[in-house]
């Protein structure tokens, strides 16, 4: 029996957790509050770069003023004395306000991320306190917190880029070391914070986020019931896609907005499935959309 293949070595959280995630329910909501959580009947449409370089500058500035205004209004913060800034939380303006569709941009990256890394990095860094030479080993101490902050974001599927410095941060500055697990509070609290301030600047003209857990399925997933499926023509839409599926090859791959037929050989990385489970749940909102439209015209 020879070595197992690279490829062998996966792990996917979300294959054990997405099943007790429930589904959306954001299109139940009132509109304007739907909005400002990232949900579209129609996605919108891209803006041009130059407004999308206000927009972020204008996120970055506005969330980032919030932070700062909350740890200083706050006694109980200030008590701590705390840094004016984390600074791993400016380098998340850019991911929150500027990249937004970026997979690493969506809230459980940004929050999860963070506070992951805040708990990995304050925890090495209290085993490295223990030796009375910690002084001397900060250095290692913060790669250290770093690379085992960056394993648990990819095991988790939070990754996050500025957890790293987040992590980093709990080990090679005296300040943020002080703090002890206090840290991990307050990286929580700003990244909510950050998030809280791109979902009102993001949702203006843009559209955030992508996704609040993950593009993929969650919850109890069911087989469709064909009885109860729409009629269209000669079947239903299932047998029809499986029919087009035969007739217009094996190489073809089809979404309609129940399901995705990939062709049988045919792999994709866990990003490509998310890409294509976006689309489908697009198509599905679109085809929702038109079919409500159709029931007030009828009214």
């Amino acid at each position: 029996m020879g070595l197992p293949a690279a490829q062998d070595f996966d792990f996917d959280i979300d294959d054990y957790i997405n099943r007790i995630i429930p589904p959306s329910q954001l299109h139940r909501l009132p509109r304007p509050i739907s909005r400002f959580l990232g949900y579209r009947d129609v996605p919108s449409q891209e803006l041009g770069n130059v407004l999308v370089c206000v927009w972020a500058s204008v996120g970055a500035f506005c969330g980032l003023i919030l932070v700062m205004g909350v740890f200083q209004a706050s006694h109980a913060i200030q008590s701590l004395h705390p840094p004016v800034l984390i600074a791993s939380l400016a380098a998340t303006a850019i991911l929150d306000y500027q990249t937004i569709q970026s997979p690493l941009a969506q809230p459980r990256s940004s929050v999860l991320g963070h506070t992951i890394s805040a708990v990995v990095g304050v925890g090495v860094t209290k085993l490295f306190m223990l030796r009375s030479d910690f002084e001397r080993l900060r250095w290692i101490a913060g790669a250290v917190c770093c690379a085992l902050a960056s394993s648990a974001m990819g095991l988790t599927n939070t990754v996050h880029p500025p957890g790293g410095a987040t992590a980093a941060l709990a080990a090679v500055d005296p300040v943020v070391t002080n703090l002890g697990w206090y840290f991990v509070a307050l990286v929580v609290l700003g990244s909510v914070l950050m998030l809280a301030c791109a979902l009102i600047i993001n949702n203006i003209q843009r559209q955030f986020p992508v996704f609040w857990w993950t593009p993929r399925d969650v919850g109890r997933l069911q087989e469709p019931d064909i009885e109860e499926s729409s009629q269209i023509g000669e079947g239903t839409l299932e047998k029809r896609m499986t029919r087009a599926a035969g007739s217009i090859g094996q190489d073809t791959i089809i979404i309609s907005p129940n399901r995705v037929v990939i062709p049988d050989g045919f792999t994709l990385g866990r990003e490509e499935k998310g890409i294509l489970e976006i689309l489908r749940d697009r198509l599905r909102d679109s085809i929702e959309s038109d079919e409500a439209s159709d029931e007030v015209r009828k009214d």
